[in-house]
């Protein structure tokens, strides 16, 4: 590997920007160290998070780069006491985390030396947020690592780590020393599977002798509580093996992990003791109607079960927080529903693919169909809540109407008044993956007194706040429309200052008074952005100081919540002339107006304020972006440039969204009825 490619990271830079919350090590070694115990193996678990010098030195002494990267920033040891818990334990592993890689311990023979199993798995998610940013630019993989090995070889692990794997010299020119350690770590193994064959003998003498309960602690050997086999049970065992059916011959046959996996489904921990052990073999394999008939008669999954840590803790229960993931007032002006945006005109396609500014439609148009542009939203909104939640509650009408429900967690509320022209609803659920989070979604329609339609819109969650997690950066994590807004916007259209639309537009100079009304209009929702370019010397609109920016893409991606808006210079000059002489900006606002290159992006936020960037700022501009998905597992990048520029505008956007003050709701916490 040439040097250039290789990872080389000192320890004060990693100590810097390689920053891992407690809780990764923590939840890790604690959800590990349940499923242990849920399948009851004898075993001890370690874990660690590396140190800043630790990984310098292993970059400095092994080559990474590239695709090759650190894989235990945070690792894990699992010491069994059971040779053949090791396969068992590996298979737990997989149940559990989402394997990247396994390798083990090669075994030889003329060597002896101390065998492990490797585990690389991908941290989950959740985990992963609660670790720097940075790290993952520092040549280290999201992943931990697990190592599994028997309590017999553990004992001298770090002592032949040390001393032999890193310390070769200590053992040239001495073989005899050599050979003497090998000899132990051949007794070691040797330890190992005596201690099962010692076992497995026991078990099947326990057999012959009908000392059933014995046989099964024995050839199981599990963490099993003291309780005694239920005399129905011992009978049944002790005639079937008269009769010659061998019931009892069945249970000492069924391997290990026909039993570890038995408990591994289990949604619910039980109780490991003889009586539970037939009986889930019985659910499996054997299927026998007697032992049935016994154990639901017993209830023997709850028979003799502890309360749980999490059953027997007091919770204080705390009040649940809104957190906003969308939210929108605007206007339904029916403009696509009717047609009435504009097609593509063919100087217009000739000209960057774009559309110019349609003019604001004639107010008599929109009043006249502001009734059926209502009943269209009416069905949109209450189309998806039955399409969402229609399997849940089965006598939910399919045809627009008031509608009141409730089922644990899931809630519709609609209050539907076709007469007065007004709407309000609210659905919640609770999130399928995150425990305590309950999803919502909000909205308001009516007609008022202008004979207008209005729609607000507010999307988000809530929960409970938890004093051992940090605050999530980034107001736009979750940031997610609902369904039926899409609908509304797409296929009704809607109006928020100036028509909305996901094709690029130019504005010419006749539409500049409408742009300049509506960047002052103090009922704007949408953000307005406008590019501002020269022309080249074909007459098109010079875009190169974007870089990788699409212009086009960008619109479509934001534009169900922003408008995109481009000009050529001498549009954008004039535009900024008269917001200048306006009273809503400073004089010394625009000061890019004065240069000679004009080529620039400007934000009109709602309320006033503006953003303007320029060819340096898409440079210079540097955004660490989450991907869907990858070949190699990572989900985190680095882009710099015009594609960072088009991640960041859209990330300023959506947190601007969220942020906002718009419009409260109902409020989840009153949320029994809704408004009328």
């Amino acid at each position: 590997m040439e040097e250039s490619e290789r990872f080389i990271f000192t320890k004060e830079e990693l100590t810097e920007r390689v920053q891992v919350s407690p809780v990764v090590e923590s939840d890790l070694k604690q959800i590990i160290t349940d499923r242990m115990e849920q399948c009851g193996l004898y075993f001890r678990v370690f874990s660690r998070i590396k140190t800043a010098a630790s990984m310098a030195r292993k970059f400095e002494q092994k080559e990474y780069g590239g695709d090759r990267r650190v894989q235990d920033l945070v690792g894990v040891r699992i010491n069994l006491y059971f040779d053949d818990d090791v396969e068992i334990c590996r298979h737990i592993m997989e149940q559990t985390f989402e394997v990247v890689d396994w390798s083990t311990s090669e075994r030889s023979e003329d060597e002896f030396k101390p065998i492990k199993l490797n585990g690389v798995f991908l941290l989950p998610e959740y985990l992963k947020d609660e670790i720097s940013a940075d790290t993952w630019e520092m040549g280290i993989d999201d992943t931990f690592e697990v190592q599994i090995k028997t309590m017999f070889f553990e004992g001298w692990h770090e002592i032949e780590h040390d001393m032999r794997y890193k310390g070769e010299e200590l053992w040239v020119n001495y073989s005899g020393f050599s050979r003497y350690l090998n000899s132990i770590l051949a007794t070691l193994e040797l330890c190992d599977k005596s201690m099962m064959t010692l076992f497995e003998d026991l078990g099947h003498t326990l057999y012959k002798d009908g000392r059933w309960s014995d046989m099964i602690k024995s050839h199981f050997r599990l963490k099993m509580s003291d309780a005694s086999l239920y005399p129905e049970v011992q009978e049944l065992l002790d005639s079937d093996s008269e009769n010659g059916n061998k019931l009892a011959k069945k249970i000492y046959k069924t391997r290990r992990i026909v039993l570890i996996d038995q408990l591994l489904k289990r949604s619910r921990r039980v109780p490991i003791n003889v009586n539970t052990i037939i009986a889930l073999l019985n659910d499996e394999v054997f299927h026998d109607g007697r032992l049935t008939t016994i154990f639901r008669k017993r209830d023997v999954y709850n028979d003799g079960r502890e309360e749980s840590l999490a059953e027997s803790r007091h919770y204080e229960l705390r009040p649940l927080t809104r957190q906003t993931v969308f939210q929108m007032c605007t206007e339904v002006d029916g403009s696509r529903m009717r047609g009435m945006e504009k097609p593509l005109s063919t100087e217009a396609s000739a000209r960057a693919g774009a559309s110019e500014l349609p003019l604001p439609m004639d107010s008599d148009m929109t009043a006249v169909d502001a009734g059926e542009i209502f009943k269209a939203c009416v069905e949109q909104i209450y189309g998806w809540i039955v399409k969402k939640y229609g399997p849940l509650f089965k006598d939910m009408p399919l045809q627009p109407t008031t509608y009141h429900a409730d089922i644990l967690a899931y809630h519709v509320a609609v209050n539907l008044d076709m007469q007065r022209k007004r709407m309000n609803m609210h659905v919640r659920h609770m999130d399928p993956d995150v425990g305590g989070r309950i999803w919502y979604s909000e909205a308001s329609l009516e007609i008022r007194e202008t004979q207008r339609v209005y729609l607000s819109v507010s999307n988000g969650y809530a929960e409970a706040k938890r004093d051992d997690r940090p605050e999530r950066e980034g107001a736009g994590t979750f940031f997610s429309y609902p369904g039926y807004y899409k609908l509304i916007v797409d296929g009704i259209g809607i109006f928020n200052s100036i028509p909305c639309s996901n094709r690029r537009r130019i504005i010419r100079e006749d539409g500049l008074p409408m742009l300049e009304e509506a960047i002052q209009d103090p009922n704007r929702n949408f953000p307005i952005v406008m590019i501002v370019s020269r022309e080249d010397d074909d007459g098109m609109m010079d875009e190169d100081w974007l870089g990788a920016f699409r212009v086009s893409d960008f619109t479509r991606t934001v534009w169900r919540y922003a408008h995109v808006l481009t000009c050529y210079e001498d549009v954008g000059r004039e535009l900024l002339s008269r917001l200048r002489q306006t009273p809503a900006f400073a004089p010394e606002a625009f000061s890019a107006f004065d240069e000679a290159d004009i080529s620039r992006m400007y934000i009109f936020w709602p309320g006033g304020d503006v953003d303007d960037f320029g060819p340096e700022d898409v440079q210079n501009c540097s955004f660490g972006r989450h991907l869907e998905a990858r070949s190699d597992a990572r989900t985190y990048d680095i882009v710099r440039g015009g594609q960072a520029f088009y991640h960041k505008i859209v990330t300023d956007l959506r947190d601007w969204n969220v942020s906002a003050d718009m419009w409260d709701g109902f409020q989840l916490e009153i949320m029994t009825e809704i408004p009328g």
